[in-house]
């Protein structure tokens, strides 16, 4: 599971229980100041409905931080660093299938090999390297 996943599971049980002690506040507050309810629980109800509060907010809070993890990108950027020996010539990378000129843009990392995929023809294939003897 991703971070993301924990971070909605979270927030849904903050907001179960902050919306129970909440509710639970409420009903005592309402309760106590009635002509027949006791005046002493009127403490105990807005600690209740205060704490309720907090989870509800905490949980809030999780929600909001999850949507702006998911808004900043969320992919993992990968960079790879080749050593080429002295003597490299970089030649022209030419489609196989139509000869259209490919750029550095058009190569991709596809399941650990690169992958061309021409911007003329649409032909994507394997990138091989050829022996250097």
């Amino acid at each position: 599971m991703s971070n993301k996943t924990f971070l909605y599971i979270g927030a849904g049980i903050l907001l179960l229980i902050g919306i129970c002690l909440f509710g639970y506040g409420v009903l005592s507050i309402v309760g106590s100041t009635s002509s027949q309810g006791n005046a002493s629980w009127l403490g105990f109800g807005i600690g209740f409905a205060v704490v309720g509060g907090l989870f509800i907010g905490g949980g809030i809070l999780l929600v909001w931080r999850s949507q702006a993890k998911g808004q900043a990108g969320g992919g993992d950027n990968v960079t790879y660093k080749i050593d080429l020996p002295g003597q490299t010539k970089v030649e022209q990378l030419k489609c196989r299938s139509c000869g259209g000129s490919l750029k550095a843009d058009n190569v991709k990392m596809i399941a650990g090999a690169p992958t061309v995929e021409c911007p003329f023809c649409g032909t994507t294939y394997q990138l091989t390297e050829e022996p250097k003897w």
